[in-house]
């Protein structure tokens, strides 16, 4: 857990997903989460996503069946792809992008996106008001769940590892939280 900076995130699950999201008082803030939870991205490459790898149809907020994450905007300068979750479609659906450029675009630089502070603040405000504080959620909390979520799915590692796009199993595992039951469980029905 996370401890005053230090350590990895809290995994969000889905409640601690619901309950966080509803918290937040703009609906750009609540895509971006949205965003993390559905696809497992990190947020900075979530803040460089143009509108048009996201969404088919702009002016009619038809979004892709799949989000595509260019290599130029991701840590490990590879292209990932991955399938739209149909609750992120619905959430793409309602939301008001805008005509083109950044999904996310800042509100002072027309050229550049949301900053990562900004992002940051809003998400401690929600979990806040969420009484989620002094848990250990941050930004990478959402990337966290969503591959532990895929782990207590029974997806394979490969099979999260290509849905992340990671490099390496061993970089992947430090992702998965693996619970006191999870453990009680896989010995049980050895």
């Amino acid at each position: 857990m996370k401890i005053a900076g230090i350590g990895q995130a809290t995994p969000l699950s889905q409640l601690t997903f619901n309950q966080i999201s509803d918290k937040f008082t703009t609906d750009v803030y609540k895509l971006f989460l949205g965003i993390s939870w559905y696809t497992g991205e990190r947020p900075g490459t979530i803040l460089k996503i143009d509108v048009n790898h996201i969404y088919q149809n702009v002016a009619k907020r038809q979004p892709r069946d799949s989000v595509i994450y260019p290599a130029a905007n991701r840590k490990d300068r590879q292209t990932r792809e991955l399938t739209i979750h149909r609750a992120l479609k619905l959430m793409l659906a309602a939301y008001r992008p805008p005509e083109s450029g950044l999904l996310f675009p800042s509100l002072y630089m027309a050229d550049k996106h949301l900053s990562l502070q900004a992002v940051d603040k809003a998400f401690r405000r929600a979990v806040k008001k969420a009484g989620l504080e002094n848990q250990g959620f941050s930004l990478y909390s959402a990337r966290r769940g969503f591959i532990t979520h895929l782990n207590e799915q029974g997806c394979s590692v490969k099979v999260i590892q290509k849905a992340t796009g990671h490099k390496s199993i061993s970089s992947l595992m430090r992702y998965i939280e693996v619970s006191d039951a999870q453990v009680k469980n896989a010995i049980d029905n050895f």
